[in-house]
Protein backbone atom coordinates (compact mmCIF):
# COMPACT_ATOMS: atom_id res chain seq x y z
CA UNK A 1 0.00 0.00 0.00
CA UNK A 2 1.28 3.75 -0.45
CA UNK A 3 2.15 5.61 2.17
CA UNK A 4 0.37 7.98 3.15
CA UNK A 5 1.56 11.74 3.89
CA UNK A 6 0.28 15.18 5.08
CA UNK A 7 1.23 16.69 2.18
CA UNK A 8 2.83 15.96 -1.16
CA UNK A 9 5.27 18.38 -1.36
CA UNK A 10 6.20 20.56 1.69
CA UNK A 11 8.35 23.70 0.24
CA UNK A 12 10.47 25.09 2.80
CA UNK A 13 11.23 29.20 2.75
CA UNK A 14 9.32 31.36 1.17
CA UNK A 15 11.36 33.40 -1.30
CA UNK A 16 11.19 33.77 -4.57
CA UNK A 17 12.35 30.26 -4.86
CA UNK A 18 10.26 28.53 -2.57
CA UNK A 19 6.67 30.75 -3.52
CA UNK A 20 7.68 29.73 -7.11
CA UNK A 21 8.46 25.93 -6.59
CA UNK A 22 5.30 26.08 -4.42
CA UNK A 23 3.00 27.71 -7.35
CA UNK A 24 3.90 25.37 -9.91
CA UNK A 25 3.32 22.21 -7.69
CA UNK A 26 -0.22 23.66 -6.17
CA UNK A 27 -1.57 24.55 -10.23
CA UNK A 28 -0.64 21.23 -10.97
CA UNK A 29 -3.35 19.63 -8.18
CA UNK A 30 -0.63 19.05 -5.73
CA UNK A 31 -1.49 19.40 -2.03
CA UNK A 32 1.22 21.80 -0.78
CA UNK A 33 2.68 23.49 2.09
CA UNK A 34 5.22 26.48 2.47
CA UNK A 35 6.95 26.67 5.73
CA UNK A 36 8.25 29.82 6.48
CA UNK A 37 10.57 30.91 9.29
CA UNK A 38 10.06 34.48 9.59
CA UNK A 39 6.97 36.39 10.45
CA UNK A 40 6.10 38.23 7.93
CA UNK A 41 7.06 37.15 4.11
CA UNK A 42 10.06 39.25 2.76
CA UNK A 43 10.91 40.30 6.00
CA UNK A 44 13.96 41.10 6.80
CA UNK A 45 15.30 42.31 3.63
CA UNK A 46 18.86 41.41 2.89
CA UNK A 47 18.96 41.75 -0.96
CA UNK A 48 19.98 44.44 -3.27
CA UNK A 49 17.06 44.07 -5.45
CA UNK A 50 19.08 44.88 -8.99
CA UNK A 51 18.04 42.28 -11.73
CA UNK A 52 17.57 42.83 -15.69
CA UNK A 53 14.32 43.12 -16.68
CA UNK A 54 15.42 39.88 -19.34
CA UNK A 55 16.27 37.66 -16.02
CA UNK A 56 12.99 39.24 -14.32
CA UNK A 57 10.45 38.10 -16.84
CA UNK A 58 11.71 34.29 -15.42
CA UNK A 59 10.55 34.76 -12.12
CA UNK A 60 7.72 37.27 -12.43
CA UNK A 61 5.69 39.49 -15.65
CA UNK A 62 4.81 41.76 -12.73
CA UNK A 63 6.26 45.45 -13.39
CA UNK A 64 5.15 47.27 -10.82
CA UNK A 65 7.74 45.79 -8.17
CA UNK A 66 10.05 47.91 -10.15
CA UNK A 67 10.77 51.00 -8.61
CA UNK A 68 14.10 52.70 -10.64
CA UNK A 69 15.44 51.88 -14.00
CA UNK A 70 19.16 51.94 -14.23
CA UNK A 71 21.27 53.61 -17.15
CA UNK A 72 24.26 54.21 -16.05
CA UNK A 73 26.89 53.30 -13.45
CA UNK A 74 30.31 53.83 -12.17
CA UNK A 75 33.38 51.67 -11.30
CA UNK A 76 35.34 52.65 -8.76
CA UNK A 77 38.86 50.62 -8.71
CA UNK A 78 40.71 52.53 -5.65
CA UNK A 79 39.28 55.44 -6.41
CA UNK A 80 39.94 56.08 -9.86
CA UNK A 81 36.51 56.24 -11.76
CA UNK A 82 35.08 54.52 -14.78
CA UNK A 83 31.64 55.68 -16.10
CA UNK A 84 29.49 53.19 -17.73
CA UNK A 85 26.34 53.58 -19.94
CA UNK A 86 23.95 50.63 -19.04
CA UNK A 87 21.00 52.01 -21.29
CA UNK A 88 21.04 48.89 -23.12
CA UNK A 89 21.65 46.45 -19.95
CA UNK A 90 17.75 46.71 -18.76
CA UNK A 91 18.89 47.15 -15.70
CA UNK A 92 16.23 47.71 -12.81
CA UNK A 93 15.98 48.57 -9.00
CA UNK A 94 12.70 46.28 -7.60
CA UNK A 95 11.06 46.39 -4.55
CA UNK A 96 12.30 43.13 -2.96
CA UNK A 97 10.37 42.55 -0.45
CA UNK A 98 6.73 43.19 -2.62
CA UNK A 99 8.37 40.28 -4.89
CA UNK A 100 8.41 38.17 -1.96
CA UNK A 101 4.98 39.19 -1.15
CA UNK A 102 3.11 38.80 -4.14
CA UNK A 103 5.28 35.44 -5.16
CA UNK A 104 3.80 33.73 -1.99
CA UNK A 105 0.41 35.64 -2.87
CA UNK A 106 0.45 33.56 -6.08
CA UNK A 107 1.49 30.40 -4.34
CA UNK A 108 -1.14 30.55 -1.72
CA UNK A 109 -3.77 31.68 -5.04
CA UNK A 110 -3.00 28.77 -6.24
CA UNK A 111 -3.90 26.38 -3.38
CA UNK A 112 -1.00 25.97 -0.86
CA UNK A 113 -1.09 26.59 1.96
CA UNK A 114 1.51 28.06 4.45
CA UNK A 115 2.77 28.44 8.06
CA UNK A 116 4.69 31.40 9.11
CA UNK A 117 7.13 31.51 11.80
CA UNK A 118 8.31 28.31 12.21
CA UNK A 119 11.93 26.90 11.87
CA UNK A 120 11.73 23.69 9.39
CA UNK A 121 13.91 20.50 10.50
CA UNK A 122 14.00 18.31 7.84
CA UNK A 123 14.53 14.44 8.23
CA UNK A 124 14.22 11.34 6.69
CA UNK A 125 13.46 8.56 8.52
CA UNK A 126 12.50 4.76 7.17
CA UNK A 127 12.72 6.53 3.60
CA UNK A 128 9.90 8.84 4.18
CA UNK A 129 10.81 12.77 4.21
CA UNK A 130 9.77 14.40 7.58
CA UNK A 131 9.41 18.10 8.61
CA UNK A 132 9.39 18.65 11.98
CA UNK A 133 7.72 22.60 13.20
CA UNK A 134 7.24 23.55 16.57
CA UNK A 135 7.10 19.82 17.59
CA UNK A 136 4.80 18.80 15.38
CA UNK A 137 5.94 16.04 12.37
CA UNK A 138 4.53 16.52 8.96
CA UNK A 139 5.73 13.92 6.07
CA UNK A 140 5.70 14.78 2.53
CA UNK A 141 6.02 12.76 -0.69
CA UNK A 142 8.43 15.59 -2.28
CA UNK A 143 10.24 17.99 -0.17
CA UNK A 144 11.45 21.35 -1.58
CA UNK A 145 14.07 23.29 0.43
CA UNK A 146 14.23 26.68 -0.24
CA UNK A 147 15.02 27.92 3.55
CA UNK A 148 17.94 30.07 1.94
CA UNK A 149 21.65 30.25 3.54
CA UNK A 150 21.20 28.56 6.57
CA UNK A 151 20.70 24.78 4.91
CA UNK A 152 23.34 25.68 2.18
CA UNK A 153 25.32 22.34 2.91
CA UNK A 154 28.81 23.29 2.03
CA UNK A 155 30.89 25.04 4.61
CA UNK A 156 32.97 27.37 2.28
CA UNK A 157 31.04 29.41 -0.15
CA UNK A 158 29.63 31.97 2.50
CA UNK A 159 30.36 34.95 2.67
CA UNK A 160 29.09 37.49 5.60
CA UNK A 161 27.80 40.75 4.16
CA UNK A 162 26.37 43.69 5.14
CA UNK A 163 24.11 46.23 3.72
CA UNK A 164 22.98 49.76 5.14
CA UNK A 165 19.86 51.65 3.38
CA UNK A 166 21.36 55.16 3.56
CA UNK A 167 19.70 58.30 4.08
CA UNK A 168 21.33 60.71 1.95
CA UNK A 169 21.62 64.65 3.15
CA UNK A 170 23.16 66.47 0.15
CA UNK A 171 22.54 65.34 -3.44
CA UNK A 172 21.61 61.67 -5.07
CA UNK A 173 23.07 59.52 -7.92
CA UNK A 174 20.70 57.71 -10.00
CA UNK A 175 23.21 55.25 -11.47
CA UNK A 176 25.11 52.11 -9.74
CA UNK A 177 28.16 51.93 -8.15
CA UNK A 178 30.68 49.30 -8.22
CA UNK A 179 33.98 49.47 -5.56
CA UNK A 180 36.87 47.29 -6.19
CA UNK A 181 39.93 47.68 -3.32
CA UNK A 182 41.37 44.06 -2.65
CA UNK A 183 43.09 45.54 0.22
CA UNK A 184 39.66 46.31 2.16
CA UNK A 185 37.86 43.38 0.09
CA UNK A 186 39.97 40.22 -0.63
CA UNK A 187 37.05 39.23 -1.79
CA UNK A 188 34.09 40.49 -4.16
CA UNK A 189 33.49 44.19 -3.60
CA UNK A 190 31.77 47.23 -3.04
CA UNK A 191 28.38 48.44 -4.06
CA UNK A 192 25.89 51.43 -4.37
CA UNK A 193 22.45 51.08 -5.77
CA UNK A 194 19.59 53.91 -5.48
CA UNK A 195 16.58 52.82 -4.21
CA UNK A 196 14.22 55.99 -4.17
CA UNK A 197 14.33 59.79 -3.68
CA UNK A 198 16.79 60.41 -0.79
CA UNK A 199 18.01 56.84 -0.31
CA UNK A 200 20.17 53.95 -1.53
CA UNK A 201 21.27 50.23 -0.42
CA UNK A 202 25.24 50.52 0.22
CA UNK A 203 27.12 47.36 1.12
CA UNK A 204 29.86 45.14 1.11
CA UNK A 205 30.96 41.71 2.28
CA UNK A 206 32.41 41.45 6.10
CA UNK A 207 30.74 42.68 9.56
CA UNK A 208 28.78 45.90 10.06
CA UNK A 209 31.95 48.11 10.81
CA UNK A 210 34.33 47.11 7.50
CA UNK A 211 30.99 47.00 5.49
CA UNK A 212 30.34 50.75 6.97
CA UNK A 213 34.24 51.92 6.42
CA UNK A 214 33.55 50.99 2.56
CA UNK A 215 30.06 52.19 2.17
CA UNK A 216 31.48 55.55 3.36
CA UNK A 217 34.51 55.81 0.77
CA UNK A 218 31.83 54.67 -1.83
CA UNK A 219 30.19 57.57 -0.97
CA UNK A 220 32.47 59.92 -0.72
CA UNK A 221 33.87 58.81 -4.07
CA UNK A 222 30.71 59.63 -5.09
CA UNK A 223 30.30 63.28 -3.73
CA UNK A 224 27.55 62.02 -1.22
CA UNK A 225 26.77 62.28 2.60
CA UNK A 226 24.26 60.70 4.59
CA UNK A 227 23.35 58.64 7.27
CA UNK A 228 22.72 54.56 7.41
CA UNK A 229 18.89 54.12 8.77
CA UNK A 230 18.85 50.98 8.57
CA UNK A 231 21.60 47.37 9.07
CA UNK A 232 21.35 44.35 7.24
CA UNK A 233 23.62 41.50 7.53
CA UNK A 234 23.48 38.07 6.20
CA UNK A 235 25.97 35.72 4.33
CA UNK A 236 25.80 35.53 0.57
CA UNK A 237 26.56 32.13 -0.78
CA UNK A 238 29.16 32.00 -3.33
CA UNK A 239 30.17 28.46 -3.58
CA UNK A 240 27.94 27.39 -6.30
CA UNK A 241 25.19 24.98 -6.82
CA UNK A 242 25.37 21.71 -4.69
CA UNK A 243 23.54 19.06 -7.19
CA UNK A 244 25.09 16.25 -5.11
CA UNK A 245 22.98 16.82 -2.64
CA UNK A 246 19.79 16.64 -3.99
CA UNK A 247 17.91 13.01 -4.39
CA UNK A 248 14.53 11.83 -6.08
CA UNK A 249 12.31 13.10 -3.74
CA UNK A 250 14.61 16.21 -1.69
CA UNK A 251 16.12 19.10 -3.30
CA UNK A 252 17.87 22.32 -2.66
CA UNK A 253 16.88 25.48 -4.09
CA UNK A 254 17.36 29.20 -4.02
CA UNK A 255 20.39 30.58 -1.71
CA UNK A 256 20.37 26.95 -0.33
CA UNK A 257 21.21 24.58 -3.68
CA UNK A 258 23.99 27.21 -4.23
CA UNK A 259 21.64 28.87 -6.95
CA UNK A 260 23.24 32.49 -6.32
CA UNK A 261 25.79 34.46 -8.74
CA UNK A 262 29.18 33.54 -7.44
CA UNK A 263 30.20 36.31 -8.81
CA UNK A 264 28.08 38.57 -7.02
CA UNK A 265 25.84 36.65 -4.16
CA UNK A 266 22.72 37.80 -5.88
CA UNK A 267 20.01 34.96 -6.57
CA UNK A 268 16.29 36.15 -7.62
CA UNK A 269 16.73 35.07 -10.88
CA UNK A 270 18.58 32.04 -10.81
CA UNK A 271 16.59 30.70 -7.47
CA UNK A 272 13.39 31.51 -8.91
CA UNK A 273 14.10 29.34 -12.10
CA UNK A 274 15.54 26.72 -9.71
CA UNK A 275 12.33 26.76 -7.88
CA UNK A 276 9.66 27.02 -10.65
CA UNK A 277 11.86 23.60 -12.22
CA UNK A 278 11.26 21.82 -8.81
CA UNK A 279 7.52 22.82 -8.77
CA UNK A 280 6.87 21.59 -11.96
CA UNK A 281 9.07 17.81 -11.93
CA UNK A 282 7.42 17.12 -8.82
CA UNK A 283 3.94 17.75 -9.63
CA UNK A 284 4.97 15.02 -12.70
CA UNK A 285 6.34 12.74 -9.79
CA UNK A 286 9.94 13.25 -11.62
CA UNK A 287 11.87 15.56 -9.22
CA UNK A 288 14.87 12.97 -10.04
CA UNK A 289 14.99 14.67 -13.31
CA UNK A 290 15.80 18.09 -11.56
CA UNK A 291 19.34 17.98 -12.30
CA UNK A 292 19.59 17.05 -15.24
CA UNK A 293 16.66 19.94 -16.04
CA UNK A 294 18.59 22.66 -14.05
CA UNK A 295 21.71 22.54 -16.03
CA UNK A 296 19.88 21.87 -19.35
CA UNK A 297 17.85 25.31 -19.28
CA UNK A 298 20.85 27.41 -18.69
CA UNK A 299 21.42 28.17 -15.29
CA UNK A 300 23.40 25.19 -13.61
CA UNK A 301 25.74 25.56 -16.51
CA UNK A 302 25.87 29.24 -16.17
CA UNK A 303 26.53 29.15 -12.39
CA UNK A 304 29.63 26.40 -12.82
CA UNK A 305 31.42 28.66 -15.26
CA UNK A 306 30.43 31.46 -12.68
CA UNK A 307 32.41 29.81 -9.88
CA UNK A 308 35.43 29.53 -12.22
CA UNK A 309 35.15 33.46 -13.28
CA UNK A 310 34.70 34.32 -9.78
CA UNK A 311 38.11 32.50 -8.98
CA UNK A 312 39.65 34.36 -11.98
CA UNK A 313 38.58 37.80 -10.20
CA UNK A 314 39.85 36.48 -6.98
CA UNK A 315 43.49 35.72 -8.61
CA UNK A 316 43.86 39.02 -9.87
CA UNK A 317 45.04 42.70 -8.13
CA UNK A 318 44.14 46.00 -7.94
CA UNK A 319 46.60 46.62 -10.88
CA UNK A 320 45.26 44.20 -13.62
CA UNK A 321 41.84 44.68 -12.25
CA UNK A 322 42.07 48.28 -13.14
CA UNK A 323 43.70 47.86 -16.83
CA UNK A 324 40.82 45.37 -18.39
CA UNK A 325 38.46 48.16 -16.77
CA UNK A 326 40.28 50.59 -18.65
CA UNK A 327 39.87 48.29 -22.05
CA UNK A 328 36.43 47.59 -21.40
CA UNK A 329 35.75 51.59 -20.24
CA UNK A 330 37.40 52.66 -24.12
CA UNK A 331 34.91 50.26 -25.80
CA UNK A 332 32.21 50.61 -23.67
CA UNK A 333 31.27 47.39 -22.89
CA UNK A 334 28.32 46.68 -20.82
CA UNK A 335 25.80 44.56 -20.55
CA UNK A 336 23.29 43.67 -23.15
CA UNK A 337 20.08 41.10 -22.73
CA UNK A 338 19.85 38.71 -19.90
CA UNK A 339 23.90 39.14 -19.52
CA UNK A 340 23.61 40.96 -15.98
CA UNK A 341 22.11 37.53 -14.77
CA UNK A 342 24.14 35.21 -16.79
CA UNK A 343 27.55 36.05 -16.43
CA UNK A 344 29.06 33.88 -18.42
CA UNK A 345 27.24 35.38 -21.67
CA UNK A 346 29.03 38.37 -21.13
CA UNK A 347 32.48 36.98 -20.46
CA UNK A 348 32.28 34.71 -24.03
CA UNK A 349 31.24 38.18 -25.78
CA UNK A 350 34.04 40.25 -24.53
CA UNK A 351 36.46 37.01 -25.25
CA UNK A 352 35.27 36.72 -29.04
CA UNK A 353 35.75 40.08 -29.21
CA UNK A 354 39.91 40.01 -31.14
CA UNK A 355 40.79 43.93 -29.75
CA UNK A 356 39.66 43.45 -26.14
CA UNK A 357 40.43 39.47 -25.95
CA UNK A 358 44.24 40.79 -27.05
CA UNK A 359 43.89 43.93 -24.62
CA UNK A 360 42.96 41.20 -21.11
CA UNK A 361 45.58 38.58 -22.52
CA UNK A 362 48.35 41.26 -22.22
CA UNK A 363 47.57 42.47 -19.07
CA UNK A 364 46.58 39.36 -17.05
CA UNK A 365 48.60 36.18 -16.17
CA UNK A 366 49.20 33.69 -19.37
CA UNK A 367 47.88 30.89 -17.41
CA UNK A 368 45.20 32.77 -15.95
CA UNK A 369 43.89 34.30 -19.19
CA UNK A 370 44.08 30.63 -21.11
CA UNK A 371 42.29 28.82 -17.70
CA UNK A 372 39.62 31.59 -18.95
CA UNK A 373 39.52 31.06 -22.33
CA UNK A 374 39.27 27.28 -21.89
CA UNK A 375 35.75 27.76 -19.88
CA UNK A 376 34.33 28.61 -23.25
CA UNK A 377 36.17 27.87 -26.20
CA UNK A 378 37.81 24.24 -25.34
Amino acid sequence: MAPSYNYEVIVIGAGPAGSLAAAEAARAGKRVLIIEKDTEVGIPEHCGGLVSTSGLKNVIDDYRIIKKKIDKGTLIVKDRFFDFSFEKSNLVVIDRQLLDKKLAGLAIKEGSDMVLGSYAFYKKENNVNLVYIKGKKLSAKYVINAGGNAYYPKKEGKILATQFMFALKNRNYDGIAVYINKELIPKMFGWYIPYEEGLAKVGAPGSPEIALLVAKKILNNLNLNGEPIKIMSSYLINGGPVFKYNTNDYVLVGDAGGQTKPTTGGGIIFGGIGGKIAGKLAAKDALDKYNEEYYKQGPGRDLINQVKIKDVYDALNDSIIYKIVEALHVKNASFSGDEFDFHSKFIRRILEDPLLALKIAEVIPSAVFSYLKSLFFS
